[in-house]
């Protein structure tokens, strides 16, 4: 039994010689290899840096996605020119400029809107002009157009009187003295029939000389003359009725009709004529009343422009320089440089109220959600942390360069703040940690501890000072550690670097 116990203690001691003789093996294949002739040299001893090992323990792995963002004011005093006219920037004040409200912040040129505003006055004083003497010049046509329309309508009824005094009068007595010739021409014929058969009958009865014959011959004769003139009266005034009732009358009646219609259509005609004269010269003046309005809203809106030919300062602040919500870049302020309406020159932003603006590559946008918690660390300070959460994620992705459709799409997202922090201001650049998983109480390295050996991952376990390969399951990860499904354990020490490479030398 003893020589039996003897015979284990010698097995123990040869396995321990074994280990110890691999274990220095190991150190002089790690150990650094110094450079003989830079030692011999400077006579300098090399200075070996510190082992990096990290010790395992358990706890609350944070899995996230690391994006860039830029603080931004949630409100925002964006201060243009608000006149719609174009000018030139006469004076600005220094970008980043602490301002009080109502400071004075820039001056335009008002030399041209000057020159605008009186040549506005000039216009306004000649409608007025204008509309003065065309509203004399209305009284004058509304006066001579009365005069006119009387005129017409007295022709009117003077023609209408001819007519119906020639109808119910002149027509008449024409007739009656036309009709009493016929009438007397025949008591005439009749009067001398009856002289000449009187007379006939006279000298049938007497016998007289021969110088009382011829005397009654020619007495005869006269009365047969006489008789002869009677029926040339009566044949005349016969003619004279019958072209009376044919051409005359009628002639007269229709010469009357028609001077009574010409004077009506000359009434109408005159009645249109002056309303057409009326309307167009009123017409005259609502134009003219109408480029006076114009002019003097233009005077007006001009005058008004003035009061804004300078940016006051509506809040106290910082003056930032264009629009820092622009994606093309910001405006070059330049003294001399063409303004214009609604042109964005600087914002004075609300440093009481931040967020972070940041674009979320479409890639990721599954793993994240709003809601999500975020911790912002601003790049010009690395040991700030502010947590925060995802207030909102634009519903639809943008091209990343907008005018290149095959660039990359992202979600514009705003994180807000849990507390406003004093250091921060609108257009710091920050790194923005988004939180989308949390594992707790887990093991996890840091990743450069963890390195990959075709298909099998490996860190190397420092047990008793000496490196030792160890292989490894590993989980989710982030940007800085990895977690530890298998392999290791709470309180292992691991090298971050490949142990036999130069501590200084990173390797993979």
């Amino acid at each position: 039994m003893k020589l039996k116990r003897n015979h284990i203690v010698k097995a123990l001691l040869a396995v321990v010689l074994v280990a110890g003789l691999g274990g220095v093996y190991l150190w002089y294949r790690s150990r650094p290899i110094n450079n003989k002739e830079d030692s011999s040299e400077t006579g300098e001893k090399d200075n070996r840096a510190p082992d990096r090992i990290f010790t395992l323990k358990k706890g609350d792995l944070v899995l996230g996605i690391l994006q860039s963002g830029s603080v931004n004011a949630q409100k925002k005093y964006k201060l243009s020119l608000e006149a719609a006219f174009n000018t030139k920037l006469d004076w600005v004040i220094p970008e980043n400029s602490s301002v009080k409200k109502g400071d004075v912040l820039a001056k335009f040129e008002t030399e041209e809107l000057i020159e605008r505003i009186d040549d506005q006055q000039i216009q306004v004083e000649n409608n007025e002009k204008e509309l003065s003497i065309a509203i004399e010049e209305e009284k004058i046509l509304l006066s001579t157009n009365r005069a006119s329309i009387k005129e017409a309508h007295d022709r009117v009824v003077d023609t209408d009187n001819n007519l119906r005094k020639y109808l119910r009068i002149e027509r008449r007595q024409l007739r009656d003295k036309l009709e009493l010739e016929v009438d007397n021409a025949e008591i005439a014929l009749v009067a001398a029939e009856n002289a000449l058969k009187k007379k006939k009958e006279t000298l049938s009865q007497s016998v007289s000389e021969q110088s009382k014959r011829e005397e009654n011959e020619q007495e005869l004769k006269k009365l047969q003359n006489s008789i002869d003139a009677a029926h040339n009266n009566i044949s005349n005034a016969q003619r004279d009725l019958t072209l009376f009732k044919r051409y005359t009358n009628p002639s007269k009646i229709t010469s009357l009709e028609n001077a009574f219609a010409q004077a009506q259509l000359n009434y109408e005609r005159v009645k249109i004529s002056t309303a057409s004269q009326l309307v167009q010269k009123r017409r005259q003046i609502a134009n003219i009343r109408r480029n006076l309005r114009n002019n003097r809203t233009r005077l007006e809106r001009y005058q008004s422009y003035l009061e804004m030919m300078q940016l006051i300062a509506p809040v106290d602040g910082v003056v930032i320089y264009g629009d820092p919500d622009a994606r093309y870049g910001r405006i070059e302020i330049s003294l001399g440089m063409d303004i214009r309406r609604n042109r964005i020159l600087m914002t004075i932003p609300d440093m009481n109220n931040l967020v972070v603006d940041f674009d979320l590559p479409e890639q990721f946008r599954s793993k994240v959600k709003v809601g999500d918690r975020a911790i912002i660390t601003p790049e010009s300070m690395p040991t700030l942390k502010i947590p925060g959460k995802i207030r909102s994620i634009e519903t639809l992705p943008v091209n990343m360069i907008i005018w290149d459709r095959n660039s990359p799409k992202i979600y514009k997202s705003v994180i807000e703040l849990d507390r406003q922090e004093p250091l921060l201001v609108s257009g710091v650049n920050v790194q923005v940690n988004i939180v989308t998983k949390t594992i707790r109480n887990t093991l996890f390295v840091p990743i450069e501890a963890v390195f990959e050996d075709k298909e099998r991952f490996i860190v190397y376990k420092s047990s008793f000072g000496v490196p030792k390969e160890v292989e490894v399951k590993i989980g989710d990860s982030n940007d800085n550690s990895v977690q530890i499904l298998s392999g290791l354990e709470e309180g292992d020490k691991v090298y971050l670097y490949r142990p036999y490479q130069k501590k200084g030398q990173d390797g993979s």
